[in-house]
């Protein structure tokens, strides 16, 4: 294991942020340290989009399926948000990401049952990750900030 993935491993462990519900999971209602504001979903969409701002200022949008399943997921702020919770099953996928890379703080992974994207530094972290199998149809992954 690379240090890029043990170091993502150890700061997701570290951090007992409250989150939202996994990716592919039911959706959960609003953890403690959450505001939740209903995001502006496209009419006619066949799912919703909730965005959380934690206690620490970082935002989290939850795209929701019509079945109450989470798709996909994205996140901006300060400090990163528990990734474990956030990914759900999809967080072991993150050890063995990076493999072979140099150093960076950039991770990107492209699979078929998985997309990530995650960048940032101290103080500013952004990232998005989605199922592809779970997409609604017609929905455009450019949607996701």
């Amino acid at each position: 294991m690379t240090a890029l993935p043990r170091f993502l491993l150890a700061l997701a462990a570290a951090c007992a942020l409250p989150a939202t519900a996994g990716l592919g999971q039911p959706a959960g209602p609003a953890t403690a340290g959450a505001i939740v504001q209903p995001a502006a979903t496209p009419q006619g969409a066949a799912y919703t989009r909730v965005q959380r701002t934690l206690d620490t200022g970082t935002v989290v949008t939850e795209f929701v399926d019509a079945g109450g399943t989470v798709f996909a997921v994205a996140w901006s702020g300060p400090f990163l948000p528990d990734l474990r919770a956030l990914l759900g099953p999809s967080f072991d996928r993150l050890a063995t990401a990076g493999t072979g890379r140099g150093r960076t703080s950039a991770l990107s992974i492209n699979r078929p049952d998985l997309m990530l994207v995650s960048a940032g530094h101290m103080g500013a972290f952004d990232g998005r990750a989605w199922l592809p199998p779970k997409l609604p149809a017609g929905f455009d992954t450019r949607q996701i900030p």
